[in-house]
């Protein structure tokens, strides 16, 4: 059973260096890494980029690459896309 983001927020895979907003309901991708929550959604990407460099520095080091998986749908193309790199 897939597990699904219990709310909206903003997580990080320091794995595959994504930074991904993730919507309530939708399943986090099955993909190398841990998804760890960093940030509420109450903020932009670009905001919540800034505020996490300022707290976290090391994590941030090399500008995490952002994605929105809003839909299941989106998480599907998500995923083919990290398999073909």
């Amino acid at each position: 059973m897939a597990r699904r983001a219990r709310k909206t927020a903003y997580f990080l895979n320091r794995t595959l260096n994504r930074l991904a907003l993730i919507a309530f309901g939708v399943r986090f991708p099955a993909t190398d890494g841990l998804w760890v929550m960093v940030a509420d959604a109450v903020r932009s990407p670009w905001e919540t980029t800034e505020l996490l460099a300022l707290s976290y520095p090391e994590w941030m080091k090399d500008n995490p690459t952002f994605v929105a998986l809003l839909t299941d749908f989106d998480v599907d193309e998500f995923e083919r896309d990290v398999q073909r790199r």
